[in-house]
């Protein structure tokens, strides 16, 4: 402020030297050529001495003041007017008055910035002024992302004002993202004014993510699709580009009776939302584990079965799972191995059984279709029929030894009973003794013979091979 006032002052004392100064009296020349001087210098002729002396002091008056007046006039074009930038606006065809600047100065707007910010405009063919500039330079609006920001607008032939720009910025919107996301719409000859991509974005939603979202349902066909759906499901933490995939791929499949809105709720249910629509589109062939049943003839068979499988999509949401089904294809699997009649039957035509398990509908109420069952594996196992008859033929041989054994008992309780009641004497029971043993000795000699004729008959077949 100080070096402001000196400086007005230093004007003033130059203005007020100027004022002083007086005009020399003229010389007239006589006929005879003699000068002479008119009356009125007759009459100052008194007062020459004191004229030289005014004219010493106002000669010094104006050196004094020059002196003063020199720094001043450096200091005024160095501090409010940039002649260097400015002459290099006047170049750029750009008309920028000194009292414009001076405005600036005193206003505390950086010159510099402007002007560069302005020639950087003109070479772009935008016309702004220093003055619009200014102002909103004062309403805190940076100027150099804002005027970068809209040559890129109009490069892409986008008529945006820049007051509507720097509107937007002052209401803390990404303008540089929301023109992107803009130009990107019209290279997909989409048409979305400013505003809207605004006010998405103050709603904390990705503008670049739903344009790019809405540009791919459009390429593919589904015009339907607005940038309301998209900002919906962006605001409901979806995926807006797996949805948005998901649901080109089911349309281009031909898969029958969907929406968006269906995809949409796959996404925030939590589910893959892509290989949801992959198992829809592509069906999906899993092997059952080995299920055993057994026949009605006793005979055990384990088979696998391979099933070709299809998700719903408006199913995946709630539906049984993948596991659910497979359960049920191996519980009737099991039911119908067990009504066969024999296990010959099943080897004969497994296929017969596998399409009697297809026939149930076993995937209703479930995410799946079930579109065919194959056998992929079949083994027959024990014959259980026989081995429970063999078993019980054991069990049966053990009740009569037990018998048996019973029966031994009452009889040498009877014989003790006929010597005690005198009925049986010892001379009995001693050929009833050798009875006994010449009955074990006969049963020998014959299991001997029996063996050695045997022995006899290998030893002639032998002899038969040789000859």
């Amino acid at each position: 402020m100080k070096s402001k006032l000196i400086f007005i002052l230093a004007i003033l004392a130059m203005l007020f030297v100027v004022s002083c100064q007086k005009e020399v009296p003229p010389v007239e020349n006589n006929d005879n050529g003699v000068e002479e001087l008119t009356v009125n210098s007759l009459e100052e002729e008194d007062t020459t001495s004191e004229a030289d002396a005014f004219g010493t002091g106002s000669f010094l008056l104006i050196l004094i003041s020059s002196i003063i007046l020199g720094p001043g006039l450096i200091f005024f074009f160095y501090y409010f007017i940039p002649l260097g930038l400015w002459y290099q606006a006047r170049l750029s065809g750009l008309k920028i008055s000194w009292l414009t600047l001076i405005v600036m100065r005193w206003q505390k707007v950086p010159q510099t910035q402007i002007l560069e910010t302005l020639i950087r405009a003109k070479n772009a063919r935008l016309t702004l002024s220093a003055r619009e500039l200014s102002d909103h330079y004062l309403a805190a609006v940076d100027i150099e992302k804002v005027v970068n920001t809209l040559i890129r607008a109009t490069n892409a032939n986008l008529s945006i004002p820049l007051g509507e720009l720097a509107a937007q910025y002052l209401a803390k919107v990404d303008v540089e993202k929301v023109i992107h996301a803009q130009i990107t719409a019209k290279n997909a000859n989409l048409d979305i004014p400013i505003t809207v991509l605004a006010s998405h974005y103050l709603a904390q939603v990705d503008v670049e993510q739903i344009v790019d979202a809405l540009i791919t349902a459009h390429n593919s066909g589904y015009e339907e699709m607005t940038l309301d759906d998209l900002k919906e499901h962006y605001l409901s933490s979806g995926d807006v580009i797996k949805t948005v995939n998901a649901f080109v791929s089911a349309r281009k499949a031909n898969l029958p009776d969907f929406k968006f809105d269906d995809i949409a709720a796959i996404d925030l249910a939590g589910i893959d939302v892509e290989k949801a629509i992959v198992a829809a589109i592509t069906p999906r062939v899993v092997e059952t584990d080995g299920v055993t049943g057994i026949a009605r003839d006793g005979v055990q068979l384990t088979m696998k079965l391979k099933v070709t499988l299809r998700a719903h999509i408006k199913s995946i949401i709630g539906g049984a799972s993948e596991e659910t089904v497979l359960a049920r294809v191996n519980e009737s699997l099991a039911s119908e191995i067990g009504h066969s009649p024999t296990h010959h039957q099943v080897l004969t035509n497994p296929y017969e059984l596998a399409d009697r398990v297809e026939q149930k509908n076993l995937g209703s109420g479930t995410a799946f279709q079930i579109i065919s069952i194959d056998v992929s594996d079949i083994e027959v196992g024990k014959d259980i029929n026989a081995e429970l008859m063999s078993e019980r033929a054991k069990a049966q041989a053990e009740l009569a030894k037990a018998e048996l054994i019973s029966a031994d008992e009452k009889v040498r309780k009877a014989m003790a009973t006929a010597f005690i009641d005198g009925k049986l004497t010892i001379h009995d029971y001693h050929e009833m003794m050798n009875t006994e043993a010449d009955t074990e000795m006969r049963h020998s000699i014959g299991q001997s013979a029996k063996k050695r004729g045997g022995n006899k008959e290998e030893e002639d077949d032998d002899e038969h091979k040789k000859h």
